[in-house]
């Protein structure tokens, strides 16, 4: 029996890191109708929920983190303050405790009666918790999910990201690369841009980061590298979606979050879709302006028109890299494999 021991501590043991190499991250992209919430549920237990939408949508995201068995945000990252991301937060947390809250800091540039109503919501609510203002480069502490900022509070990092694929290589897609007129609403250049790295797998999320700032993580050479999912930025506007950033990241899926007439342009669809490597466009609506030649094919909407909305898309996301999204209007799945690091 003593002898026994042993041998049944260690197959315990490997059959634990064998479980935990199993899990799943689960990401869920919320419809708030043109706006950005994305719920991550860790292996761990632990959460981050990155923006929570308009004001009118935190019953919607409460729901669907509640459905998700989230009963406490560890991190409430908020992008920027415009309404359609910072907007819903007070009411969330009404419905439940968040530990920590991430933004770019106790200011907002845009002082306009019109734009100032969800920053000044949400600063009472962010006294109740801890605080966190990071820089680019820094990192966001979660149990076996690297996240790492690389835009915050009007700035980018300036050297290439350790152990990312492509990372620090020269860009040629600068050299014919176009700025564009400075972006009108400045409160977007200060976007938090969040890097989600789980295992072999890779995400970019950069909030309404503009065009120009987009350039800089690129040009001349691509600090950030390639990956397996693009959030969009700025839900499909064209003040965003610079094809030197797109381009350059050879995302394998892109998922624009755009609302029926918000987002979703069809230059930047095009962009997107043009996009050296991708598979797949996923769409949290379909664009009315898009038509029919600028919209993916109906399994890949999660929401078709503004009286039949609501609808979410999970990914779930194996340490391999493989991953898993699931439309939640329709129930249509589909698999991507392993990257292939040789062809990233």
């Amino acid at each position: 029996m003593r002898k026994l021991l042993p041998l049944l501590a260690g197959i315990l043991a490997v059959t634990v890191v064998a479980v935990r190499a199993q899990a799943a991250l689960d990401i869920y992209f919320m419809d708030t109708e043109g706006g950005q919430a994305t719920l991550f549920v860790l292996p761990s237990g632990q959460s981050m929920l990155v923006d929570a939408g308009f004001a009118n949508n935190a019953e919607r995201v409460a729901g669907i983190v509640k459905q998700a068995g989230v009963t406490m945000l560890d991190y409430m990252v908020i992008t920027h303050y415009h309404g359609d991301h910072v907007g819903g937060v007070p009411e969330l947390a009404n419905r439940l405790p968040i530990r920590n809250f991430v933004d770019h800091g106790g200011y907002t540039v845009e002082l306009q009666p019109n734009r100032v109503t969800g920053y000044a919501a949400y600063q009472p609510v962010r006294a109740r918790g801890r605080a966190i203002v990071p820089k680019p480069g820094d990192s966001i502490p979660l149990e076996g999910l690297d996240v790492q900022v690389v835009t915050a509070s009007g700035g980018v990092i300036k050297t290439r990201m350790a152990g990312a694929p492509g990372a620090g290589q020269p860009n040629p897609l600068c050299r014919d690369a176009k700025l564009k007129t400075p972006d009108p609403t400045p409160e977007n250049q200060e976007s938090i841009g969040l890097v989600v790295r789980y295992g072999a797998f890779r995400m970019l999320d950069l909030a309404d980061l503009t065009w120009n700032m987009e350039h800089q993580l690129v040009c001349p050479n691509n600090l950030i590298g390639t990956f397996d999912v693009f959030h969009t930025t700025r839900h499909g506007d064209n003040n965003s979606g610079a094809p030197q950033l797109v381009h350059a990241i050879r995302a394998r899926v892109t998922m624009m979050n755009n609302g029926e007439k918000k987002g979703g342009q069809p230059e930047y669809w095009q962009i997107a879709r043009d996009a050296p490597g991708l598979e797949d466009l996923w769409q949290l609506h379909r664009s009315e302006a898009g038509g029919a030649a600028h919209n993916s094919p109906d399994q890949f909407l999660a929401n078709v028109n503004e009286t039949d909305h609501g609808y979410s898309l999970k990914m779930s996301v194996k340490t391999d890299g493989s991953f898993t999204m699931t439309n939640g209007r329709t129930g249509f799945s589909k698999s991507y494999g392993r990257p292939q690091v040789s062809s990233r």
